[in-house]
């Protein structure tokens, strides 16, 4: 399952960055429509993570983000704590998700969102959050460490100053 985890988020990284020049050179910006509804998708999936259309509705979301011209996402798996230690048949979806809240965030707070990638990073970890706990609700006993230690984060008020530690530590700007 780990290996699948990992495999993942390669796929994930490797289609945001090889597939984002080529496909974004074919079409122009994104339409008020087009990031409406993305917006909704990636509130759907917080909101409704085991929904039985999440699956078609997540290859949706990433190819749009993919080819949005004018939607720039930054990925750093690094706001997610261990990452390594994120397994189960979920960490796909959260990982997922991530990217998902973050182009969300992008979307409704492009001044924000541009002043300080930080604000995104914890914008798309706050959706993780959100997600996860509605996977819990739904399967009480799933328990994913690290996000649990972020929700401990996040009920302490701690969880921005971590997010900004941990990109300031591991990701690129």
């Amino acid at each position: 399952m780990r290996k699948s985890l990992i495999l993942s988020a390669a796929l994930l990284a490797l289609a945001l960055c090889a597939g984002a020049a080529r496909a974004q050179e074919k079409r122009g910006p994104t339409t008020p429509e087009e990031r409406r509804r993305a917006v909704e998708i990636a509130t759907l999936l917080e909101n409704d993570p085991l929904n039985k259309d999440a699956k078609k509705l997540s290859q949706a979301l990433l190819y749009f983000i993919v080819e949005a011209p004018d939607i720039h996402v930054h990925l750093c798996t690094d706001v997610l704590g261990d990452f390594k230690q994120i397994k189960g048949d979920y960490g796909p979806t959260v990982t997922a998700q991530l990217t998902f809240s973050s182009a969300k965030y992008v979307i409704e707070h492009p001044d924000e969102a541009a002043a300080d990638v930080n604000n995104e990073y914890l914008a798309g970890v706050e959706g993780v959050l959100r997600a996860y706990q509605n996977i819990k609700k739904a399967k009480p006993k799933v328990e994913i460490k690290p996000l649990e230690e972020l929700l401990a984060k996040q009920q302490a008020g701690q969880l921005a100053d971590f997010v900004k530690q941990a990109a300031a530590a591991g990701c690129k700007k």
